[in-house]
């Protein structure tokens, strides 16, 4: 099921299979962005395209939600707690990534948080399947006729998931 999916970043539209093949290594890997998706596409069993439901997406953040906590429990992800002059450096096409809930406290609570982020460019395109484009204009008009109620949220931090759970980017 996941295979058939793909995200809308909710600030910039950009479009991501939940699924990929490593370009470099070709193991699988699943990709949502809890913080900041606008809307999933499916691709249907039957070809064509719909949004998920508020209710469908909801249970597709919580899986995944669950399977990061699941990579803590079973050992195989790390919880690393940084130091000043740190560098680390992931693999952004392979690897899940999220900050701790203490990461969002008030500076006050917590001190000054600074990061620096580098991308390099990746070996080949990440294109999305099912002739999808690269981007969509996530702030306009729902463009799927046939997607009654699907969630298409622009802006911000993208379509809620859990009410109880603070985030901010």
């Amino acid at each position: 099921y996941w295979e058939r999916l793909v995200s809308v970043n909710s600030n910039s539209g950009v479009l991501h299979p939940v699924v990929h093949t490593h370009p470099i290594s070709k193991r699988k890997s699943v990709w949502l962005h809890l913080g900041m998706t606008g809307a999933v596409i499916e691709r249907t069993p039957s070809g064509s395209l719909r949004l998920l439901s508020a209710e469908e997406l909801k249970k597709l953040c919580r899986d995944y939600q669950e399977l990061m906590q699941n990579g803590l429990k079973n050992g195989y992800t790390i919880k690393y707690e940084y130091e000043n002059g740190d560098c680390i450096i992931i693999d952004n096409l392979a690897v899940g990534h999220r900050a701790a809930p203490e990461a969002h406290r008030p500076p006050q609570e917590q001190g000054l948080r600074i990061m620096h982020r580098v991308t390099v460019k990746a070996v080949e395109d990440f294109a999305p399947p099912f002739g999808l484009p690269q981007f969509m204009d996530i702030s306009g008009p729902n463009p799927f006729e046939n997607s009654d109620g699907g969630v298409w949220q622009g802006g911000g931090l993208g379509f809620r998931w859990d009410e109880n759970i603070h985030m901010q980017n």
